[in-house]
């Protein structure tokens, strides 16, 4: 993530994943894109359960920042995404359930890597520090929306572990505008990296 946050862009990008969460609920991809003509000159963002989310908690803790017209469309977009979970509640729980081990074996992959090759570690830290938030997201809405989360959990514990051994406690690693939406006790690999090699 950069060190540069824009609230607008995310609001432009949960309300283009909740006009694609029908499809995307009904569909057998994991990862659908979202682009259109907003996103000139960048990479459109991937839809899935876990990046909505993600957005989702930042507009949420940010909602003061948006004008009213902009609240008014978060709020139109917050209750397309509750009325769309709460008909295909099956669908939605099948797609937690299959997003967060994928983007856990990622991360593994990244601790393997970071045991071979120490030097490269911190520089693909973010990514991988965005990952881990966004099984956070999973985790968390797996327990509100009342679905199984036993493996998952303790699939993100074994996780964890590794990360533990990898980090050491820093800074805020991405914008400040957001420091108040990811607490440290909650969100603690967003507070430091792996030592540089």
């Amino acid at each position: 993530m950069s060190a540069r946050y824009s609230l607008e862009r995310d609001l432009d990008e949960i309300e283009r994943m909740v006009e694609r969460l029908y499809d995307y609920l009904l569909g057998g991809a994991m990862y659908l894109p979202v682009g259109g003509g907003f996103f000139r000159g960048s990479r459109s963002p991937q839809m899935t359960i876990g990046a909505l989310l993600l957005r989702r908690r930042r507009l949420r803790y940010l909602r003061e920042k948006l004008k009213r017209a902009d609240g008014l469309r978060l709020d139109a977009a917050l209750a397309q995404h509750g009325k769309l979970r709460r008909e295909w509640t099956l669908h939605y729980e099948k797609k937690l359930l299959r997003e967060a081990p994928m983007r856990l074996k990622v991360m593994a992959g990244f601790f393997r890597e970071c045991s071979e090759n120490p030097r490269d570690c911190a520089s693909a830290y973010p990514i991988e520090a965005l990952r881990r938030t966004i099984v956070e997201e999973i985790l968390q809405a797996l327990g509100e929306f009342a679905y199984e989360k036993r493996e998952v959990a303790a699939a993100v514990g074994r996780a964890d572990q590794a990360l533990r051994r990898l980090l050491h406690p820093g800074e805020f690693i991405w914008s400040p505008q957001l420091a108040p939406v990811y607490p440290s006790a909650t969100f603690w690999w967003l507070y430091g990296r792996p030592e540089a090699g």
